[in-house]
């Protein structure tokens, strides 16, 4: 009857765990579009850079056609082209910027929420397991001989069970405890058996 139990407890703990391995497997599909989402803000940040180096030029050479002998009006409608172009590709610049990272978060936000999903699904499902387990507390303890222990904060079952020379099993039979962490409550009489 033991071993069955055991085999239970290890079916059930598969199951639980196989919902946590896919959400590490979200948590991983998640950092590797981090990074790509880094390296494509990158590419962007070049782009940036050789338009800026591009109106440094376009600068220069209305500063040329500024220092030669042209008319007001050549100066000025260079000026205006110049302008046009310059404002025409930024503007396509942080069009094409503005894409692609509302694209990019818009794939990490349903990402994030499909992995959260499955987090609190593999909750859910641990939950539902640890409170459908059947538990079943044997009656082979000592019956007779024995000592009543109030819990202290500190408390655990094998610390008990060294102290009085009782099995932790025994106790855990005797008490009906199915969770050391919820049956030890401070102030709380137990029953020690002993042989």
């Amino acid at each position: 009857m033991f071993k069955l139990t055991k085999k239970i407890s290890a079916a059930a703990l598969a199951a639980a765990c196989s919902p946590l391995f896919a959400q590490s497997a979200g948590v991983a599909d998640l950092a590797q579009d981090m990074e790509l989402l880094k390296r494509e803000v990158g590419r962007l940040r070049i782009e940036v850079e050789q338009f800026r180096n591009e109106n440094e030029t376009l600068k220069k050479e209305l500063q040329r056609i500024k220092s030669s002998n042209a008319s007001a009006e050549s100066l000025n409608a260079a000026t205006v082209a110049i302008r046009g172009e310059t404002d025409a590709k930024t503007q396509a610049l942080k069009k094409e910027i503005m894409q692609s990272v509302k694209k990019e978060l818009d794939s990490l936000a349903a990402q994030t929420t499909a992995n959260m999903e499955r987090l609190a699904a593999a909750i859910n499902a641990r939950k539902q397991i640890e409170s459908s387990a059947p538990q079943s507390f044997s009656n082979d303890y000592p019956q007779v001989n024995g000592y009543q222990h109030t819990v202290v904060s500190g408390d655990t079952l094998s610390a008990i069970a060294k102290k009085y020379g009782s099995k932790v099993k025994w106790i855990r039979d005797a008490n009906k405890i199915s969770d050391p962490n919820k049956g030890l409550i401070v102030g709380k009489v137990i029953w020690v058996p002993t042989e």
